[in-house]
């Protein structure tokens, strides 16, 4: 009986340090290097949403939105619950326009990617 109770013992302690073993093994992802991915995209997004924001906020868009009965706060406001892909989607279109303005046009050129970033934003203030 002895025997038996010390191999029992010898078993369950065996299997208890296997367990602590197993869970100080490495990760496949280094928790670092994730909690810099995540970091840098939120970096992104906040950057292509400042993007958005910059245009949405210029006199020349808030004129022609207000020409096509659109709400430039409510849009301003949809603009936060976008995720990284629309962000990224609509980030392009409104760093050109933005860059067109800044140069000094006078007229914005409706571009078909312009035209697709006002038919997505009136899409975001109908929801």
């Amino acid at each position: 009986m002895r025997i038996r109770t010390t191999i029992v013992a010898f078993f369950v302690s065996s299997l208890l340090m296997s367990a602590t073993a197993f869970a100080q093994q490495r990760h496949v992802a280094d928790p670092a290097q994730m909690r810099q991915a995540i970091a840098d995209q939120a970096l992104t997004d906040q950057q292509n949403r400042d993007a958005v924001l910059s245009v949405l906020r210029q006199s020349q868009v808030r004129e022609i939105a207000t020409r096509l009965g659109l709400n430039v706060t409510r849009a301003e406001g949809a603009i936060a619950t976008l995720n990284s892909t629309e962000l990224a989607r609509l980030a392009g279109p409104a760093r050109a326009a933005a860059a067109d303005l800044a140069g000094g046009a006078d007229k914005i050129v409706l571009s078909v990617t312009t035209l697709l970033l006002i038919i997505i934003i009136v899409i975001l203030v109908a929801r």
